[in-house]
């Protein structure tokens, strides 16, 4: 697990505010800054961590950008379309430059998110990723503004839903943006089949035991001695649903129990099951029942 104590940062270089951030929602190893920006630049910096940036918006915009082991850093004007992002290594020095105001979505990566999943996957202790401009890669835009959906929505279970996100970001990165070539190189470790009956057992132990709690994907997956990655895999092999999705139907189970007790309102039934406002079991509740928790108990 990563040793910061404080999320990482890229937007505190720059004049402008962020108008969505992810600083306070406690991920672990990456966070989402989301700015409107003005025509101007970036500051040339070394970044301590992994920088993908997406552009978003209407038609096309130039931009110049130098980053170190492309056109061996000399400035380059490039033009991006919606969607199009940069991927930007720890330690290569960068700066860009645009004319116009823009929208981007920073996603910042620790390198432990990095070489965690390289070691599992590669059997390597270190891992490169290589810069890159211009790209349009569909399934980091889907991760990137899931991410951002989720943290708008301020939805119950989204430190382990971002979890989840960011560790299948970084595998993707890994399979497609690594110095390593996967398919000569280096043998890409595979699990087959999901967990044992007692992984299984074990790991719905403790989240049942624990459904009032924020739950984290590193702990759920070292109950299971699976990295982050093999876990969710093997989880949803088992159950058929993601860890995330799972614990929401816990949840639900949980308020069902509560709500036919009679003995405690809505608005504690969610908080005891672990949803942070009542509003949350309302929809997740009517969502997997097809009533409310008010109907439900009044049954």
């Amino acid at each position: 697990m990563s040793d910061r104590t404080l999320p990482l940062k890229y937007a505190h270089q720059l004049k402008t505010l962020p108008v969505l951030t992810s600083y306070d929602a406690g991920w672990n190893s990456a966070s989402l800054e989301y700015l409107h920006l003005p025509a101007g630049e970036t500051p040339k910096s070394c970044l301590d961590h992994y920088l993908i940036a997406i552009y978003f918006g209407q038609g096309s915009h130039y931009a110049d950008l130098q980053v170190d082991g492309i056109a061996k850093g000399r400035w380059q004007r490039q033009i991006f379309l919606d969607g199009s992002m940069a991927l930007v290594p720890m330690k290569h020095c960068n700066q860009a430059r645009w004319e116009q105001q823009i929208e981007v979505m920073m996603l910042n990566l620790d390198s432990d998110l990095l070489t965690r999943n390289a070691a599992e996957l590669l059997e390597v202790d270190q891992v490169e990723l290589l810069p890159h401009t211009q790209v349009y890669d569909s399934l980091i835009l889907q991760i990137g503004l899931a991410l951002k959906a989720d943290l708008e929505s301020h939805k119950l279970g989204g430190r382990l839903y971002a979890e989840t996100l960011t560790n299948a970001l970084a595998v993707h990165l890994l399979r497609n943006y690594s110095s390593h070539n996967l398919s000569h190189n280096y043998k890409l470790v595979r699990y087959l089949g999901g967990l044992s009956p007692k992984q299984l057992r074990l790991v719905t132990g403790y989240i049942n035991d624990h459904l009032d709690q924020e739950l984290k994907l590193e702990e759920l997956a070292a109950i299971a001695q699976l990295s982050p990655y093999h876990f969710c895999r093997s989880f949803k092999q088992s159950t058929g649903f993601t860890p995330h999705q799972y614990v929401i139907r816990q949840r639900v189970e949980m308020a069902k129990v509560l709500l036919k007790g009679g003995k405690m309102g809505i608005a504690e039934v969610a908080i005891a099951c672990g949803f942070t406002h009542q509003s949350h079991l309302n929809r997740h509740f009517k969502r997997l029942t097809g009533v409310t928790p008010k109907k439900f108990s009044n049954s």
